[in-house]
């Protein structure tokens, strides 16, 4: 897909999934909506303020928007629209190059892969291992229902 198709895709997913028409939501843009219109079909050049606008108008995140097009993904948009992990990892970077600045050169790439593989890996497996607490409450259940009389003579 092309860029244009992808934002394209993301736009019109997270705007359905918002339950908005596009006259909604060119009218919360604060746009014409044959502007609008333009804007989700892809047909303008890439407009980061539009994005912008838009995230706010479906109250998404814009960063995933961004980040669906670089990614190739533009279900990535409506996935993270509502935890907003794109503008998580865009602040983490903000806070690490305001902290050190042009020392942020010295990181080697061994460490940043490393670092940032720890993060990820780490999230797979919280959603992959499920709800501790829901698995304790099944097992519990299942278990007071094993010892409990069957129902009958």
């Amino acid at each position: 897909m092309r860029d244009s198709e992808l934002l394209s895709a993301a736009l019109k997913l997270v705007r359905k999934a918002r339950g908005m028409s596009a006259r909604q939501t060119a009218a919360a843009m604060h746009m014409s909506i044959r502007t609008y219109q333009r804007f989700e079909a892809g047909v303008t050049r890439l407009n980061l303020d539009h994005i912008h606008r838009f995230a706010k108008a479906t109250a998404s995140d814009p960063h995933a928007i961004i980040f669906s097009i670089l990614i190739g993904t533009p279900r990535y948009a409506l996935n993270t629209a509502d935890n907003m992990l794109s503008t998580v990892v865009i602040v983490g970077v903000q806070k690490l190059e305001r902290a050190i600045g042009d020392r942020i050169s010295e990181l080697d790439t061994r460490s940043l892969v490393s670092a940032v593989a720890a993060l990820f890996d780490g999230l797979i497996d919280q959603v992959r291992s499920g709800d501790p607490t829901s698995e304790w409450l099944d097992a519990g259940r299942a278990e007071l229902a094993a010892k409990r009389p069957k129902p009958g003579r």
